[in-house]
């Protein structure tokens, strides 16, 4: 926004008596935009929302006394703002405007705007929109409270608590925190961002392990896509509940994440009632299939790291322990590790030994062809515009024994077709591996896949056609032989089964 400019009224003198002065006045003008909004169709017990700008196109200041709402359907709408409100010239504002229909019917109102325009003191602007009948969830927690009882300090109890989909649309659990005491903890994944379908539960499972016998308590807060329950709470006592405030844990949620970068893990704002220093324990709870990251560097520390290998959701959770030895609650934190680049092809499989190989070939490259292969000995092929290398694919990740993961990006691909191909290049006393690839388009996972290989087999995945990011699957699995054009093996002299190419790209 351009700073405010601060215009003064001009005396003019007129004619030759200095007595005779025309003063030029400075105004206000207030613009809205839009100048009428009609929120379409909100199914009912759901909401729309948009935003309503005001701007002060005037030279003088615009002073805004207030803004209301109107008309026999004026229940079924609100608005977000603070008056009296001042903008200077060229300031905008932004009003917030919500519709919340309550029946199946259509709404009308007016949202008036009163202001020291002189020409336009009062301005309307006429609201809409229509409640339509759509399917909801509707969440359903028993119990609501969970009291372990009496249970003898270092020795665990355990108790279920259930969280069903009465409604007729998928229940997304949007987020879930613990706070209050650390003895109480749910035994597996932390369910935020868990999808429930209609007329189904899950079930979660938490223990209470007490460290001191005074009792603990605390609370464990779900927030959901159900419209008329959108946070529910459920409160854990353990031996009468105690009345000890906890420190709390508190993480600084870095997300979005890239692959193949240091993430800082921040928990400096973790905080104790009494001021009492705290010490940290970070815990790995989840990583992508695929990923080899097992572990976080500094986990006792205020700040700890790890490094994403490939994309999809990383899960860490923090717990503080105060000097006194009172724990808080642990504090999860999702990451999703999105690529930047706009080509993204990973591979992973599930032996320790085996040696998987990625290949991507430009068009009708050959099997182990320079430049056309991008694969293990010919990493950073220059494809495209020659020396640009935003269009060339570099191979990242090149994992020679084990579990992968394996990866190829392109930043800004040329038009064109790719093949995905997976090679199993050497089994390393392993048998067969289950080959997985995911193939992300614009930061996008469009395409995953998984294969049971031989030693010597490939895999031909599909064709990625370009700038669609779509992935045409042909799925060839056989093994690395020459073929007759009726399929059939080729044979040398000695009849055994000529091994199509090379096995690197310098032995072609």
């Amino acid at each position: 926004m351009r700073d405010a400019v601060h215009f003064f009224a001009l005396a003019v003198l007129v004619g030759c008596d200095s007595s005779d002065q025309a003063v030029n006045r400075v105004y206000p003008d207030m613009v809205v935009a839009p100048a009428s909004v009609d929120f379409g169709d909100v199914a009912v017990d759901f909401t729309g929302a948009t935003s309503i700008q005001v701007i002060n196109a005037g030279l003088a200041a615009l002073e805004i006394e207030s803004v209301t709402l109107s008309g026999a359907d004026a229940d079924a709408f609100s608005v977000t703002v603070e008056v009296p409100l001042s903008l200077a010239k060229d300031e905008v504002a932004s009003l917030g405007v919500v519709f919340a229909p309550a029946t199946y019917l259509p709404y009308a109102a007016e949202l008036t705007i009163v202001s020291n325009d002189e020409e336009h003191p009062t301005l309307i602007i006429p609201l809409s929109g229509v409640g339509i009948y759509a399917p909801t969830p509707d969440i359903a927690v028993d119990p609501l409270s969970i009291d372990f009882g009496a249970v003898a300090v270092g020795t665990t109890a355990v108790a279920t608590l259930g969280i069903a989909n009465a409604g007729q649309a998928t229940l997304t659990l949007t987020s879930a925190e613990q706070h209050g005491s650390g003895a109480f903890a749910i035994i597996g994944a932390n369910p935020s961002g868990f999808s429930i379908p209609p007329g189904q539960s899950q079930q979660l499972v938490w223990s209470y392990t007490p460290y001191v016998e005074a009792g603990d308590n605390g609370t464990f807060i779900i927030q959901s896509n159900d419209p008329d329950e959108p946070e529910l709470i459920v409160y854990l006592l353990g031996n009468g509940g105690g009345d000890f405030v906890y420190p709390e844990a508190i993480i600084d949620c870095n997300t979005p994440i890239e692959p193949r970068r240091l993430v800082w893990l921040d928990g400096r704002d973790s905080t104790d009632p009494e001021g009492l220093a705290l010490t940290y324990a970070w815990t790995l709870e989840g990583v992508p299939a695929g990923s080899a990251v097992n572990a976080i560097t500094d986990p006792g520390q205020n700040l700890a790291s790890f490094i994403s290998d490939i994309a999809g959701e990383y899960t860490v959770g923090l717990v503080v322990t105060n000097t006194s030895g009172i724990s808080s609650a642990k504090r999860s934190c999702k990451m999703e590790a999105i690529p930047q680049e706009e080509f993204h092809a990973e591979l992973s499989w599930n032996t320790p030994n085996a040696d998987l190989d990625l290949h991507v070939m430009w068009e009708e490259a050959d099997f182990f062809s320079v430049p056309g292969d991008c694969t293990f000995c010919n990493q950073v092929p220059d494809w495209g515009v020659l020396i640009d290398t935003t269009d060339d694919p570099s191979l990242d990740i090149d994992a020679t024994s084990g579990f992968g993961p394996e990866n190829i990006n392109i930043d800004l691909p040329i038009d064109g077709a790719y093949s995905l191909l997976v090679h199993y290049y050497d089994d390393h006393t392993d048998a067969s591996v289950l080959a997985t690839v995911r193939f992300y388009a614009y930061g996008v996972l469009v395409h995953e896949a998984s294969q049971t290989m031989a030693y010597n087999y490939t895999w031909e995945v599909g064709q990625v056609n370009w700038p669609e990011g779509t992935v045409g699957v042909t799925g060839v699995y056989r093994k690395n032989y020459e073929y007759d054009e009726n399929g059939d093996a080729l044979l040398q002299e000695d009849g055994v089964t000529n091994v199509a190419g090379p096995r690197n790209c310098s032995s072609e």
